[in-house]
This record gives C-alpha cells, structure tokens and sequence, in this order.
C-alpha cells in the first residue's frame, strides 16, 4: 500500500509542477531525485489548496479561471484524489513496518542527508501559521492577495507522501469495550532510567527563601511520598561577575560560573543552585546531569556569557575547565551521572535573555571526542566515569534532521557519546518521532543506536494548537498562556507517552520544576487570575512561586496539574522499569496508555484519557494469577487520589473506568514473567526530611507553606 501511495504522488507532483524555480535547494547543491521531488511539492500545495478554496466556495459563486493555474481536467482529477488520498488514515503497525523494511532493502545508512534536510524546510513550513505560497514563487506573474493561499495544511498532507515513512500515525482505535480486550504486548521494550527536571533558574530566587522553605522543596521534588524525582539536571552557569563586559538581562538567567571573569574560580558562587544540587545528591537520584548554556564569560574574547560562537581553539580552555569543575564537585559528595556540554547549540542567543552559544554542527563531533579525553584523562575515577550526553537540539525537524548527519555517525562510531539529548520545541507530531527514531538508528549502524534523552520542554499553548483539523493532537509553539489546570497536564502527559512508546526514549525531563512567571499575586490579588491566564504567564512550571515574593513575603509553593500528572510517571515508573506497549488499536480513541514493570516485579499502566466522557475499558492482567493491588487517579477535581480498586475475575479480566480528561494508574502483579527481560538495575531512593502542611485555598488550589 505504501509503495502504491508514494508512487502515485510522486506522479501528481510532476503532473502539476510548472516550469518554475525551485523552492527548496539541497544544501549538498546536487539536483538529486528526492530534491526534484520536493521542488515540485511547492506547485503542488499550491495548486492543491487553491483547488480546494475554490471547492468551498458557494455554487452560486463565479470562481474565475487562473491563468496561473493552467491545470488540464485529468490533472485537477488527480490533484483531488491525492487531496482524497491524504485524508484517509494510515500508518498502522503494519505499515510502519513495512516501510522500515523498504529502507533496509535500499541500504541507505548515511545517505539520507538531502531527505532529512528536505524534511526540515517542509517540516517548518508546515509549522508556520502564515505559509503562503503565491504564483510569484513558483514562476510567473505578479501575485495578487486572492491568489496568496495558506498552504499549510496542504504541505502538511504531502508531507506524508514525501516521506520514506508514513507521516501521520493514525492508528486505528476501538471504542467498544466488549470487542477490544486491554492486553499488554509480551515484547519487552526500553528500560527506564529517569523522570526529571532542571534546577535552572529558579535557585536564584530560592536562596532568598527561608531555610525551612528550601528544604519543604527539596522534600517536594525529591521525596517518595512527594514528587519522587529519578532525574535532576544543574546547570552550570556561564556569568563571571561584575567585570563581564554584558550581563544577561533577566538576572536569574544569568548564572554564576564558577569561573569568574579574571579566570580564576570561586567555588563559593551559585550557593542556590549547589544547595539543591546537594539534595538531589543525598536523595541518590539515579541521574544527574551538569549541563551548560554558555562557556565561561572568562574564556571567550568578549567576555560575556552570551552570543558567542565556540570555536576549536576554545575548546582545549573549556575542557579544562569542564574537567576541574567536575573534579570539585564530586570529591566534595556531590553525584554527578552526565556531563552535556551544550545546549540548543544552533543558538548564541545574542539577545542575551539568557546564557548560550552556539556550536557549528561540523565542530560538535570534535567537541564530544576532546571531552571523552579529558574526562579520561583526569586523575579522578570518579570524573572518568562520567557519562556524555549531547547535543540538546531544541526542535526535532529544524535542528535534529539536518545536523545529526553532520556529527552522530562519527561521534557513535567513536564512543564519544553516551547519549542522545534533544528537546522537542517544534512540538512534534507522532510521525515526526517515527521518522527521529529511524534516523538515530541510520546514522548509528553498523553499531546499536544510543539511548534517547527528552530532556526539555514546557512553555506550550493547549492543543487547541495549528495541527487540530488534520490529525495531530501536538500544542501550538511556544506562546503566553497561564494554566496550572488538567488541559495542559493532559498535553504534557501526551507528549510523555509520545516519546517513551514512539522514539522508545528511556528518559524524559521537563524544563524547570518552579517558576515566578505567574500572572498574578495569589497573596494579594482576586484568584481568578491564577486560575487561568491566555495571554499572560508562562506554563514553563510544575510548581511556582508568587513573582511579589520580595515584597509580599509569600513565601508559598503554588501547585498545578502537572505536578500530580508528572508524578503518575516519575513516582509509578522507577529506574530500571521495563516498558512493555499497549496497542493504540486496542484503546478508545482518545486515549493512550504506558505500561512497564518495575524492578521489584510490580507493573504499573498509566491511562490518558483526553476525551471529556469517561471511557470504559476490558483489561487482562498478563500471566496467571495477578492481581490489581493500588489505582490512582489525577483529574480537575482530583490531585492524586486513591480509587477503589478493580478485582480481576480468575481469567484476569476485569473492567476498567478512565476518568474523564483524566489520568489512572493502575499497579499490579503477576504469577510469573511475561516474557524475557533485559536486567535492570534498582534504584536507591532516600526520603528527605522535613515536615510540610497543606492547606486547602480558594477556587481548589492548594500551596505548600511552614509552620
């Protein structure tokens, strides 16, 4: 089927190209078949959406010929059926399958460097709310405002032709619960290193908060009876001093180098972020990383830890520098996993709203080889077992597409990485992932691909976003809007399922665990602000903090939904968990599933159900003999509450109600393995002390405050 359909628009493309100047050039400038195709593509959306605009007119209405349009009746016909074509739902197992099968038959290991940059430019595109394309970009004529057309939408269904594999992952779901038996799959899968977040930049604010109050946090984040965190990230930060010759202009986002600006350290600075650094280490988190922004403001010409450009002669200085730090800080007890020396490196962020550089996706390699060295070459055991991670790409299809091919294979074949790190701000759909899993795998043979990190996020609209009218459920960009509440919980519980069952990631990390970009002052002013916000506040949080704390002393940790969703993760699968899947075929539409066993031989399903009626489901416990043993619920009226507990008759049947725009965990034990699984290795988790009180506030928020 996936052959006839990538044949039949590779048709239409040619049939309705005129003769124009390309849209889209490779970049290796060779005129290769994937690169004609995708010049053509341009003529294709065009003609295509100006078809359909013209179909949605009234009857009654005289579309007029466009001489710019000069499409024969068999061409029109063929153009529509395509349009037709596209809308029918495919991308099942299957499928999948099949189309991985295909590319192993044409051996492209490292050869798809044109299609991952031709799917980067349509890939933006298709982002774009403004795509116009007129009759002046694809040859001829003087465009005119009736003849600009938003090809978005049009772009975004060729894209599931022009892909190698199929685009848009529409499995087909059940709905009826006496037809569709919940089983889990009997094929192990990854297995789970690690739910977190970054201690950036929020450990600016914290050292100003009273002793009791930071370690009421610690407990939250890093507790079993609380958040229960498995991974943290500290950020080294890049800012020497005063003598900086620019500093950033948000002062939290400008983060105290250990380095100061003459070059010397000073391992007394950032005493914030160390505090929370020290109580992540003491409650034995299974992963730490130390990631940087920026290099030192004190070892680059400009001195300043923002708009720079790393270049190779830096990188003997940065490595000495990454290397002593490292030694510092873990002969003085502080656990260090993973070292990511940079991040969202196609940006300087010469603005300087925060830290960062950029580094030249040629230079990336040369980075993580010198890093291998050094780490190996200090005298400290410790620091050379410290495991790399790189190169925190922030969007999958602008930056991960085309510049892996620049650097992975090298860096892979010369172990100089230890893991894959991105971030996912184009917010990608679920094809989108397929495609990214399928080229760290490409770009690792002959050797096995690395372990993917999701290890930023945050700061997204609802899903009421660009791709809702043709099939993806994924959020706008990044944009203002305030909502601690179950919507956005519910997207970010998506894209959490996304990335362990699509891209089979073993770790994935929210950004920042507490902000102040609050739209309000929950002390002083009315609550409904701090209910709900569109076009003010940041959803970059899982906690906040009132941002008048200086004046108000409201020293208070304000909830979200988030917290209690991301707690259903981080809490329910521990390090060493093996995920097994849950066919999307077999779950009401709507909703999607995680399911994985822990080392200590509980399994545990978590169900999000983003329909806004409850959803019944029929469940098989694997095995023999199991029983469901605990259920938890996350909903807009519940936090994290326990609720009865189904019992499974002797076939291990049982039925299961799914809260309505809700998350449920289940947990639930077996007689015996359900197959196979690769060794785990537990964590040792310790609870952090300190005594925290709830109190109940108004319109159902709830805040954390001393005594």
């Amino acid at each position: 089927m996936r052959h006839i359909l990538l044949f039949s628009l590779v048709a239409v493309a040619f049939v309705a190209a005129s003769p124009a100047r390309p849209i889209l050039r490779s970049k290796r400038g060779t005129a290769s078949k994937l690169n004609e195709f995708a010049t053509s593509i341009g003529t294709t959306a065009y003609h295509a959406t100006n078809l359909l605009r013209r179909q949605d007119q009234p009857a009654s209405d005289a579309v007029t010929a466009d001489p710019l349009d000069p499409l024969s009746a068999a061409q029109k016909a063929a153009v529509e059926q395509a349009v037709k074509d596209l809308e029918k739902p495919f991308g099942n197992a299957a499928i999948w399958k099949e189309a991985i099968d295909f590319d192993k038959e044409r051996g492209d290991a490292h050869e798809n460097r044109n299609f991952y940059q031709i799917l980067a430019l349509l890939q933006e595109a298709e982002n774009s709310s403004q795509t116009v394309i007129s009759p002046k970009l694809i040859g001829g004529g003087s465009p005119s405002p009736q003849d600009q057309v938003n090809t978005a939408p049009t772009i975004g269904k060729a894209l599931q032709y022009l892909q190698v594999y199929p685009a848009r992952f529409k499995q087909p779901q059940a709905s009826d619960p006496a037809k569709s038996l919940v089983q889990l799959s009997l094929e192990p899968q990854q297995t789970i290193a690690s739910f977190g977040g970054s201690g950036a930049w929020w450990p600016h604010y914290l050292k100003d908060f009273p002793p009791e109050q930071q370690k009421n946090l610690s407990t939250l984040l890093f507790s079993e009876d609380w958040l229960h965190l498995s991974g943290y990230r500290f950020n080294l930060g890049g800012s020497g001093g005063v003598e900086d010759s620019v500093y950033v202009s948000t002062p939290a986002r400008g983060v105290e180098s250990f380095m100061t600006t003459d070059g010397t350290y000073d391992w007394t600075r950032d005493p914030g972020s160390v505090y929370f650094l020290k109580a992540a280490s003491d409650a034995k988190l299974a992963s730490i990383t130390a990631f940087v922004n920026s290099i030192p403001s004190a070892l680059t010409e400009s001195k300043r830890p923002c708009g720079n450009a790393l270049n190779a002669s830096n990188i003997p200085q940065y490595m000495t520098y990454l290397t002593d730090t490292l030694s510092h800080l873990t002969s003085n007890g502080f656990k260090i996993d993973y070292i990511s020396p940079m991040n969202e490196p196609h940006n300087d962020f010469g603005a300087c709203a925060q830290e960062g550089m950029s580094v030249d996706k040629t230079l990336r390699a040369e980075l993580f080889e010198n890093l291998r060295a050094y780490l190996k070459a200090s005298p400290s055991l410790t620091v050379q077992s410290i495991k790399i991670m790189g190169d925190e790409s922030s969007q999958i299809a602008s930056n991960a597409f085309p510049d892996y091919p620049s650097w992975l294979p090298q860096a892979i074949s010369s172990n100089h990485i230890d893991a894959l790190a991105v971030h996912m701000y184009d917010f990608p759909d679920d094809a989108t992932l397929l495609n990214y899993r399928q080229l760290v795998i490409n770009s690792s043979l002959p050797s096995p691909p690395p372990p993917i990190k999701q290890t930023e996020i945050s700061s997204f609209r609802s899903a009421k976003g660009l791709h809702a009218s043709y099939g993806s459920t994924g959020p706008k960009r990044m944009a203002p809007e305030y909502d601690p509440g179950i919507n956005s919980a519910l997207d970010m519980a998506r894209m959490i399922w996304q990335w362990l069952t699509l891209v089979n990631a073993e770790s994935w990390d929210w950004w920042t665990l507490l902000s102040n970009m609050m739209p309000c002052y929950p002390s002083t002013i009315p609550a409904s602000n701090c209910d709900f916000s569109p076009d003010h506040g940041y959803n970059d949080a899982l906690l906040y903090i009132s941002p008048a704390y200086p004046e108000t002393k409201d020293y208070n940790f304000y909830f979200t939904k988030r917290f209690w969703v991301f707690r259903h993760f981080s809490h329910f699968l521990r390090p060493g968990a093996v995920r097994y899947d849950v066919p999307n075929e077999i779950l009401p539409y709507g909703t999607v599933a995680v399911a994985a066993k822990n080392v200590d031989g509980v399994y545990a399903t978590i169900f999000v159900n983003r329909n806004v009626t409850e959803q019944v489901i029929r469940m098989k416990l694997p095995g023999e003999g199991g029983e469901v043993t605990n259920a938890v619920q996350t909903t807009d009226k519940d936090d994290f509450t326990a609720v009865t507990v189904p019992v499974a008759g002797a076939d291990g049947i049982f039925n299961l109600n799914l809260p309505a725009k809700g998350v449920l965990t289940i947990q639930f034990t077996v007689g015996g393995a359900i197959a196979a699984e690769p060794a785990g290795k537990r964590d040792i988790v310790g609870k952090a002390d300190g005594e925290i009180h709830a109190k109940r506030g108004t319109r159902g928020r709830r805040w954390w405050k001393m005594r």
